[in-house]
């Protein structure tokens, strides 16, 4: 854990929830409540699953800065492009198979998709670009 870029990390998360806020709030709000069947009732008494998505947001970012760290990327665009590969391989292939085992709506499949694309690309950039400057000796 003492290799973990901290700074990347809080500020990638603090995006993160910025984006969500963003696109599930604001953008797609209408259009994904219709794609999940749901209506604003649905979500009264549901705060507290906005703790399991900052935690889960918390373990993305982990694997994401592991990930940049052991591929040596350094730097925003170096960040982004390993974040966006994990997001392509691995996040949008499991979102994928709610819509080809679970019935899920094709709309249901691109909003989440590119959420999940553009977070991880935000994330992977401020990863592979946001260091703390050494301690001078």
């Amino acid at each position: 854990m003492k290799q973990v870029n901290w700074l990347g990390l809080v500020v990638a998360l603090i995006a993160g929830q910025v984006i969500g806020v963003i696109w599930y709030g604001n953008l797609f709000s209408a259009a994904w409540m219709e794609a999940q069947s749901l209506t604003e009732a649905d979500f009264v008494g549901q705060d507290w699953k906005m703790g399991l998505g900052v935690l889960n947001m918390i373990v993305i970012l982990l694997g994401l800065d592991w990930l940049i760290r052991r591929l040596g990327a350094s730097g925003y665009m170096a960040g982004a492009k390993v974040a966006l590969a994990a997001c392509v391989c691995f996040a949008l292939t499991v979102a994928a198979l709610n819509y080809i085992y679970a019935a899920g709506t094709l709309s249901l499949l691109l909003i989440d998709g590119g959420y999940q694309v553009v977070t991880y690309t935000v994330a992977g950039a401020l990863l592979g670009g946001l260091k703390r400057k050494p301690k001078a000796a």
